[in-house]
C-alpha cells in the first residue's frame, strides 16, 4: 500500500509533511514532559539577536485538577470527602462527586453534601440542623515561593440547598464549618518540581553541538512564574531568559542525500518509530480505554505514514519537511494524551500533563522562530521514554519486524494472522535490504523457488484470462474469510468484495511477483510496500510477517482484506452521511483514501483544493472500482496486457 504518491502504470509519486522537528542524520526526537517545549524555546530563540524573556504555558486541565481534588482530598469511597466529623455522628460535613470548572479568573469547585450540627445529649442530637444540597467554592491558583508547587487558594465560598437557594439555616451552616472546611480544599497541590528536574537532566543530552555554557546559563534562569485560570484549564508560566546572541544564518538548502547519510538517517527514523510505538503502547497500557485505541492507533499510523513520506529524497531547494512534520504529529497526539491524562492519578497524571506541556507550547514557540536544529541523541530519546514508562526495562528504542499481538490488539486488529507459506520464499533474506537506498530490484541472499512462484508471474497475452481467474479465486478466498466474524453489516458485504478486488487492481496491477534481471521477486515501490496489495513494511510493522507479505501472495492479501475491513468498518460507515455524496460511493472511496493515505485521508476526495497527485490517485481507483462493479472484463486485463 503506497502513500499519497502517483505512479506511472502502477507506481506512484511521492509528496509530504509529519513532526515539526529537524534533526540531524545523527538521531531524533520527539520530546516529552516540559522538556521539549523548554528544549525548543532555547533553540527558537538562538536566532534572535535581542536578550528576551521566554514565557511557556503549562497547561492543566480541569480534569487534571479534579483528579488531583480526588486523589488528595476526596479519598473515601466513591470519590467522597469527610470535610468534618466530631465522631459522634451529631456534627458532621460529608462532600461527595466533586466538579471542577472556571469562572472568570478563579477555579470553581462544585460539590454534592450532607451535613448535621447539633448537641449530642446520648445518643440523640440536641436540636440538629440538617443539610443536603450544593457547597461551591471560588479559588484562585498561585506559584509556591518555592517555585516547586501550584496551589490553590479559597477566595469565597457559598453553601446552596438541593434546589440551589441560599437559606438562613444553611447560612449559618457554614458560617460554623468552613473555617473547618476550607482549610482541606486549600490543601490540594500539584508538584512540578520533578518535571523541571527532567529538564535539566533532558537537555544536555538534547543539544549535542550546542554551547554547554549558554545552555547552563539559560536553565539556570528557569523559574515558574503567574499561575492563572482560562477556558481551558488552570495554567503555570514557566520563564527563563535568553541572552544576546548572534543571529544564525539562513539556512541553506541541503542537496538529496548521499547513500551514507541516507543509511544514518534511516537508523534516526527507525528510532523515532521505535520510540513513538513505544509510547503509544504505554499510553494505551495505563488508560485500557477502548475509545481511546483508535485514535491512538490514527496517531501511530498517520505518523509512520509521515516517515514513509519524508523518506523521498528532495531535490536541491526542496523545503526541509521535518518542521512542518513535528508540529502535525504534536497535533495529533496531544489531544489523545490529555484524554488519556484524564483518567490517570497521581504521578502518572502528572507525567502525562507534563508530556501535553510541551504539545500547548509547540505552536506558540514555533512562531518564535523559523528554523530550528535538533541533534538528539539515543540516549536523549531513551529518557524521554522514561519520563512515560519509569519502570519499564524494555529498550524503547528496540525496532524489529516481529509482529506484535500488543500491537495489533490496541490497533483493533485482533490475534495475528496464521503463519504464511513461505515454501517459494529464498532463506536467507534480510528484511531491511529495500529500504531506502536503492539497490537492485532482487536482493535475497538466495533464490526463491521459482516453482513455487511460477503460477503468479504476469503472464504472456494468451495466459491473462486464466491468471486473472487465479488471482480473483485467491482475493475472494481472502475477502470471504475477512468478512466471517468481522461484524460488518450484510448490506456492505458486496460493496467490500468489491473493494477488495479494486485495491489489488490499483496497488500492484493484480501482481505479486515479477522477473528483474532473469530473478523472481516482489512488487516492491521505492518506500517499501510489497506485493499484491502494496502492504508498506513501515507502516504496518509489527501488524504482518515481513516475509509473508513479499513471498506469499495469498498472506499479502489477506493483509491487504483486513486493513480494508478495519478502515471500511470502523472509519468509512461511521461517516457514511457525507453531504452531497452517494452513501456507497462514499464508502468505497474514503475507504481507499485511507488504505492509500492513513486515517487523516478519510474524506480528501471531497475537498475541492486536494493536491493533483492525490485527486489523480483517487480517479483512478474510483474508475477501477466502477468497472469492477460492471463486471469490465476488457478493463480488468487492461494494465496486464498493455492496452
Amino acid at each position: 500500500m503506497k502513500n499519497r504518491k502517483l505512479e506511472t502504470g502502477n507506481w506512484k509519486l511521492i509528496n509530504w509533511p509529519v513532526f515539526h522537528l529537524r534533526f540531524s542524520v545523527s538521531g531524533f526526537s520527539f520530546s516529552s514532559c516540559l522538556l521539549p517545549t523548554l528544549f525548543l524555546a532555547l533553540m527558537s530563540v538562538q536566532t534572535l539577536a535581542v536578550a528576551r524573556q521566554v514565557d511557556v504555558p503549562l497547561t492543566f486541565d480541569y480534569e487534571f485538577v479534579r483528579q488531583a481534588l480526588i486523589a488528595q482530598v476526596y479519598t473515601g469511597p466513591n470519590e467522597k470527602a469527610i470535610a468534618w466529623d466530631d465522631g459522634t455522628g451529631c456534627a458532621f460535613l460529608k462532600l461527595r462527586d466533586p466538579s471542577v470548572s472556571g469562572a472568570g479568573r478563579r477555579l470553581r469547585v462544585v460539590s454534592r453534601g450532607e451535613a448535621r450540627v447539633g448537641t449530642p445529649i446520648g445518643d440523640q442530637c440536641l436540636a440538629p440542623i440538617q443539610w443536603e444540597g450544593f457547597l461551591e467554592v471560588f479559588e484562585e491558583p498561585e506559584v509556591s515561593a518555592d517555585q516547586r508547587l501550584l496551589r490553590f487558594r479559597v477566595v469565597q465560598s457559598n453553601i446552596y440547598d438541593d434546589k440551589w437557594k441560599k437559606g438562613f439555616l444553611t447560612g449559618k451552616l457554614w458560617d460554623l464549618m468552613k473555617e473547618q472546611v476550607q482549610p482541606r480544599l486549600e490543601s490540594v497541590r500539584i508538584d512540578l518540581n520533578e518535571p523541571v528536574r527532567d529538564v535539566r537532566d533532558i537537555l544536555p543530552l538534547l543539544f549535542a553541538r550546542a554551547d554547554t555554557a549558554r545552555i547552563e546559563e539559560m536553565l539556570s534562569s528557569i523559574r515558574l512564574a503567574a499561575a492563572s485560570v482560562s477556558d481551558t484549564g488552570v495554567h503555570a508560566t514557566l520563564s527563563f531568559t535568553v541572552s544576546d546572541v548572534t543571529p544564525a544564518a539562513a539556512p541553506t538548502p541541503e542537496p538529496t542525500l548521499t547513500a551514507e547519510e541516507l543509511r544514518r538517517w534511516e537508523e534516526a527514523w527507525q528510532r523515532w518509530d521505535a520510540f513513538l510505538t513505544f509510547t503509544i503502547k504505554q499510553f494505551d497500557r495505563d488508560t485500557l480505554a477502548g475509545e481511546l485505541r483508535q485514535a491512538l492507533t490514527d496517531v501511530l499510523i498517520d505518523g509512520r505514514y509521515d516517515i514513509i513520506e519524508a523518506l523521498a529524497p528532495s531535490a536541491p531547494g526542496a523545503p526541509d519537511p521535518t518542521r512542518v512534520l513535528f508540529i502535525k504529529t504534536w497535533e495529533r497526539l496531544v489531544p489523545v494524551v490529555r484524554q488519556s491524562a484524564a483518567l490517570q492519578a497521581g504521578t502518572t497524571a502528572l507525567r502525562y500533563m507534563g508530556f501535553i506541556a510541551a504539545g500547548d507550547a509547540l505552536a506558540a514557540l514555533d512562531q518564535v522562530a523559523p528554523d530550528i536544529g535538533l541533534d538528539i541523541s539515543a540516549d536523549g530519546l531513551r529518557r524521554l521514554a522514561r519520563i512515560v514508562a519509569p519502570l519499564s526495562t524494555e529498550d524503547p528504542l528496540a525496532y524489529n519486524t516481529n509482529v506484535d499481538p500488543e500491537l495489533r490488539q490496541l490497533s483493533g486488529f485482533g490475534p495475528p494472522l496464521p503463519p504464511p507459506d513461505l515454501s517459494g520464499a529464498p532463506s536467507g533474506e534480510a528484511w531491511w535490504r529495500h529500504w531506502v537506498v536503492a539497490s537492485p530490484a532482487f536482493a535475497a541472499a538466495e533464490a526463491p523457488n521459482p516453482k513455487a512462484l511460477e503460477r503468479w508471474l504476469p503472464p504472456d497475452r494468451n495466459a491473462v484470462d486464466a491468471y486473472l481467474a487465479a488471482v480473483h479465486e485467491v482475493l475472494d478466498e481472502v475477502a470471504q474469510k475477512t468478512l466471517a466474524g468481522a461484524g460488518l453489516q450484510d448490506q456492505y458485504h458486496k460493496l467490500y468484495q468489491q473493494l477488495v478486488l479494486a485495491t489489488a487492481w490499483q496497488e500492484s496491477c493484480w501482481r505479486q511477483f515479477l522477473r528483474s534481471n532473469g530473478a523472481v521477486t516482489y512488487m516492491k515501490s521505492a518506500i517499501g510496500s510489497v506485493g499484491l496489495m502494496q502492504i508498506n513494511e513501515h507502516v504496518w510493522r509489527g501488524f504482518y510477517d515481513v516475509r509473508g507479505l513479499r513471498w506469499d501472495i495469498r498472506y499479502n492479501a489477506r493483509a491487504g482484506a483486513e486493513i480494508l475491513m478495519r478502515y471500511l468498518r470502523d472509519y468509512a460507515v461511521a461517516r457514511a452521511k457525507e453531504g452531497g455524496v452517494n452513501p456507497t460511493d462514499f464508502l468505497a472511496r474514503a475507504t481507499y483514501a485511507v488504505y492509500n493515505g492513513g486515517p487523516g485521508h478519510l474524506t480528501r476526495f471531497l475537498k475541492k483544493n486536494l493536491s493533483k497527485t492525490l485527486r489523480r490517485i483517487d480517479d483512478l481507483f474510483w474508475e477501477k472500482y466502477q468497472a469492477i462493479t460492471k463486471n469490465d472484463q476488457t478493463a480488468l486485463a487492461r494494465c496486464l496486457v498493455g492496452g
